[in-house]
This record gives C-alpha cells, structure tokens and sequence, in this order.
C-alpha cells in the first residue's frame, strides 16, 4: 500500500507526450500550403502561355 501512496495516478497524467500534437493546426498548415503550391503552380503555368509586355523580334523583309 504504501508503494500506491508514492507514486500517485495523478502524477503519471501529468508527463507531457513528446508525440503528443495538435493535428488542428497541422491539418490547417497543409491545407494552406497546397492552396499556396496551387496558386504558384497556375501562375507559373498561366505565365509561359502568355507573353505580356515581351520583347518582340521583328523581321525586316
């Protein structure tokens, strides 16, 4: 009995997990990553195909 009273439930809980995570803010961090990845991702692609404000060569005949 008295091996119960050194070491009580209590004390066990309050030892933090090291693998313990809020997978609230990871969920929302990815979720804002691949909506920045997406968006970076259309600009590149949306950039080759038009050419605005390029220099044009001309050919003189």
């Amino acid at each position: 009995t008295s091996f119960v009273s050194l070491f009580p439930v209590g004390a066990q809980e309050k030892e933090e997990d090291p693998f313990n995570y809020d997978y609230e803010t990871i969920r929302n961090g990815g979720l804002i990553f691949a909506v920045v990845a997406f968006v970076v991702g259309l600009l590149i692609i949306l950039s080759q195909r038009f050419h605005c404000g390029g220099k044009k060569k001309r050919r003189w005949v």
